[in-house]
């Protein structure tokens, strides 16, 4: 063979050769991505099984008295280990309201019945209540004295009530222990009398 057919022969190897590499050089970048690109998914699928909480079977309990139910757990409330007895302690003790006594019921008013009048069955009294001092009071049967009501007015009596509770007064009996040593009593009462048959009736 010749030179130049040498030459060329040379030269197309040489071409080849170099094909050949720029051929490799090219896929070897794809196949370098093809790999990263299955690490990434690899690491993904990874990260998001770690990710995932753990199923209910499979949790990890640091103490394994949080497992037990509340009912079973009776005998450390029965017998508290931090209790020098042992015991639980005491329930309380739900205070007890004292009931104060009611209040005693207030004292009938001081009444002096100074005279009793009946007119066509309609009966009058003249009396005199404690606190309005000489002043001469008259009422009739459901008038008001001192908070209690004239229930009744008999011929020698007043009879008073304030609900349950019932007094009564007797003609004079204010005085009765002064009337037989004081004469002069007796005589003011009857002239106070005397006027009220007088005055007219309101």
């Amino acid at each position: 063979m010749s030179k130049t057919t040498r030459g060329s022969h040379m030269n197309r190897r040489m071409d080849g050769g170099r094909r050949s590499v720029t051929r490799r050089v090219s896929i070897a970048p794809a196949s370098i991505l093809q790999v990263s690109m299955a690490v990434a998914l690899c690491l993904c699928a990874s990260l998001t099984r770690a990710a995932e909480p753990p199923a209910s079977g499979d949790v990890a309990v640091s103490n394994p008295v949080e497992l037990q139910p509340l009912p079973e757990l009776g005998a450390t409330r029965d017998k508290p280990l931090f209790s020098p007895t042992r015991r639980p302690p005491p329930k309380p003790v739900a205070p007890v309201a004292r009931q104060e006594p009611p209040p005693p019921p207030p004292p009938p008013p001081s009444v002096v019945v100074l005279g009793i009048v009946s007119e066509n069955g309609d009966g009058r009294a003249a009396i005199r209540a404690g606190g309005t001092g000489d002043k001469v009071t008259r009422v009739r049967t459901g008038d008001d004295v001192s908070g209690w009501k004239v229930e009744r007015i008999e011929p020698r009596r007043l009879v008073l009530t304030q609900g349950e509770r019932a007094v009564d007064f007797a003609l004079f009996g204010g005085g009765a222990k002064s009337v037989k040593t004081a004469g002069s009593a007796v005589e003011q009462r009857l002239r106070e009398i005397r006027k009220l048959r007088v005055a007219p009736s309101n």
